[in-house]
């Protein structure tokens, strides 16, 4: 292989993490979008305006449910996502979310500036106005789980009741897309009338069982997108059990993985991918010991790659000798 710069590996790395492999989910996730737009385009055309529908996506961390959404509402041949058509819009929830809140942010992914000390009321209508302005039909909220998480009765009333009034808005109803881990699903079941609402698509873990067959397929994908061959050592179905549980079974942290393991093989300046590219960004990522490290434990199974690691499991970092100034 000819010498590679970081600079080159940084670019190959950042089209790498710029790709999308569809999977069983995402295409019923696109099949619950297109049964909205459309349905909501026939009633359009017969002039009548009703009330929308919304979806709840949900997963664990790591299972890809951003990234998944956004890519479908991007490459929709029908819609025209984010600035300046805004017929779909993405908006990321803080922690710390309140409904007043979030309402100022969708209003600042619109461009909208909200001047003075406003109610939460007058700021949500001012964001259905710029919904109507713009034609949007989907408004997707990112993290959703955090603005029901820890409310009150009367805060989390008011959070059922202004989804309620963007699905069924007498002007101009929005679609909500509201994604989350699976507590998400739980709040909303709290609101009956709102639950009926919204359709539900689970990113669910993989298993070895079920999707292990289609692991070598995405891993190729990769490789051949960044023109390296698959080694000897990935070849067995124990590799790819320890990849699964290294991503802790979620397909989004898989991917992850695949990502920072042929980075290294790039900076080796290898033009293979083995197992140990993969057990050297396990260590990058968790700095763990290998007797921890899922790629080379002989036990792997009983590693608990979804927790932090104490301070006795943590790899010691070398010494960096610098020379004098």
């Amino acid at each position: 292989m000819t010498h590679i710069s970081r600079e080159e590996v940084s670019h190959i790395v950042a089209d790498l993490e710029h790709r999308f492999i569809a999977h069983d989910t995402y295409l019923e996730l696109r099949d619950q979008v297109d049964d909205i737009l459309y349905r909501r385009n026939a009633h359009t055309a017969a002039g009548r305006t009703t009330a929308q529908r919304g979806i709840v996506v949900i997963g664990n961390a790591g299972a890809g449910k951003s990234f998944g959404i956004e890519h479908l509402l991007q490459k929709h041949p029908h819609l025209a996502y984010g600035k300046p058509y805004n017929q779909a819009l993405t908006v990321r929830l803080a922690s710390e979310a309140t409904i007043k809140g979030v309402g100022l942010d969708t209003l600042e992914a619109y461009g909208y500036e909200s001047k003075g000390a406003r109610t939460g009321h007058s700021i949500w209508r001012q964001v259905m106005r710029q919904a109507r302005s713009h034609k949007t039909l989907f408004l997707h909220f990112d993290e959703a789980q955090h603005i029901l998480r820890t409310k009150s009765k009367s805060e989390f009333d008011q959070v059922m009741l202004v989804w309620k009034s963007c699905l069924e808005y007498a002007e101009w109803p929005v679609s909500l897309i509201l994604s989350g881990t699976c507590e998400l699903l739980d709040l909303i079941n709290r609101d009956e009338q709102l639950s009926r609402r919204f359709e539900p698509v689970h990113l669910a873990p993989m298993s070895y069982a079920a999707h292990g067959h289609e692991v070598m397929g995405v891993l190729d994908a990769y490789l051949d997108a960044a023109k390296l061959s698959r080694g000897k050592t990935l070849e067995t179905s124990t590799f790819v059990r320890r990849l699964l549980h290294a991503a802790r079974y979620e397909f989004g942290s898989k991917i992850g993985l695949i990502i920072s393991a042929i980075k290294l093989a790039l900076r080796d300046e290898t033009q293979t991918l083995e197992q140990s590219h993969f057990a050297g960004a396990y260590r990058k990522q968790k700095r763990c010991v290998d007797a921890l490290n899922p790629f080379i434990a002989e036990n792997f199974r009983s590693i608990k790659t979804g927790q932090l690691l104490s301070g006795a499991e943590l790899e010691i970092a070398p010494a960096i000798k610098r020379g004098a100034a």
